[in-house]
């Protein structure tokens, strides 16, 4: 791109995973003028993970504050999505979690009563009743409205659009070359009224905004392929087993916090397979296909980031989703081209003013 062009846009989004292309898409929509630049790298979060949607988690079995208006968001934009693009993304499975421990029973005793899990939580079954399972298992229960995103996929698409538009770049930010003085950010002969960074876990070595307390994780998930017969739905377990049709499946997640290098282990690997097989004694023959590694931009928290800088104004954030990304960062997404494009206030929870006393004066 030569240095002597002038094209002056609104926004630059700094970032092509899921939060800088579904708020792209949102800007766009609402006819503002976008740019997304992206490096284009193979293995990144949204593209390592598996896009799961599950409004049960953890092993007190909590149910994800505002999934009430989170999911029918994400179905809505995924369906509009879908429609569009003229393929599906969003995909309605079955899932079923398997009890580890008594203590994970009780929880289920605890949840079964509450009014507003009713939406969310299905019949429990013993053991028996599901031979696919080992026979070491507990038993466990159905959950409600679950699903996995083709998160790869709809990336594609999405770049595709964007590229068709010209409004993409396949390139990096130098922060060290941003205008900071109020006045409009110059980059590679772009005029920018605001950069918004969705980059992920990224953010944690961008001066800007590195006093956000972030705690990106890496995790490793595989892709198998097997003759045995896999269940229908996808299956909780500790680890998570989801089916994808022809004898394929994919098996995560891991967790590490150091060292963050994007590198399969032997520890990740073990961990994964003596899980499966626990549960799956019949996968030990599977073959594996396929592994991804990606780090999870999470939050100390467990909310994301979103927010202009306290100090420079031109510069936003719009990050810090962790695991839960495809199900969250569609209603956040319109939440924040409205703040962006009308001023209309962000949620007191998520406005990332709640650390301002941590950011430095310059």
């Amino acid at each position: 791109m030569s240095d002597d062009k002038n094209v002056k846009i609104e926004f630059l989004i700094v970032g092509q995973g899921l939060a800088g292309s579904l708020l792209a898409w949102r800007l766009i929509q609402l006819g503002r003028s976008v740019l997304v630049v992206d490096p284009c790298l193979e293995q990144t979060a949204s593209r390592t993970a598996a896009g799961l949607i599950n409004p049960i988690t953890g092993k007190r079995l909590v149910k994800t504050v505002n999934v009430e208006r989170y999911l029918p968001e994400a179905v809505t934009l995924y369906d509009e999505l879908g429609v569009f693009f003229d393929r599906p993304f969003l995909h309605a499975i079955a899932q079923v979690r398997l009890f580890k421990s008594t203590d994970e029973v009780a929880q289920w005793e605890k949840r079964h009563t509450q009014r507003d899990y009713a939406p969310f939580l299905g019949r429990r079954f013993a053991a028996k009743e599901r031979p696919e399972f080992s026979n070491n298992s507990r038993g466990g229960f159905e959950q409600k409205h679950c699903g996995y995103l083709d998160t790869v996929s709809l990336l594609d698409q999405l770049r595709e659009f964007f590229v068709d538009k010209g409004c993409f770049v396949k390139g990096r930010v130098d922060l060290n070359g941003l205008v900071d003085d109020g006045l409009p950010i110059h980059w590679q002969g772009y005029t920018v009224d605001k950069l918004v960074f969705c980059d992920g876990y990224q953010l944690q070595n961008n001066h800007w905004f590195s006093w956000l307390p972030l705690q990106a994780v890496q995790g490793e998930i595989f892709t198998l392929k097997t003759d045995q017969p896999l269940p229908k739905q996808m299956v909780q377990f500790g680890k998570w087993l989801l089916p994808l049709g022809q004898g394929r499946f994919k098996l995560g997640a891991t967790w590490q916090w150091t060292p963050l290098d994007m590198k399969p282990t032997n520890k990740g690997e073990r961990e994964l397979f003596d899980a499966c097989y626990k549960h799956f004694p019949n996968f030990q023959t599977a073959q594996l296909i396929e592994k991804k590694v990606g780090i999870r931009p999470g939050t100390r928290d467990r909310r994301p980031f979103l927010g202009s800088h306290p100090h420079v104004k031109r510069l936003a954030v719009f990050n810090g989703f962790g695991s839960k990304g495809s199900l969250m960062i569609p209603w956040y997404a319109d939440c924040f081209a409205r703040y962006l494009t009308s001023g209309d206030p962000l949620p007191a929870s998520v406005d990332i003013k709640r650390y301002v006393d941590d950011c430095p004066t310059r």
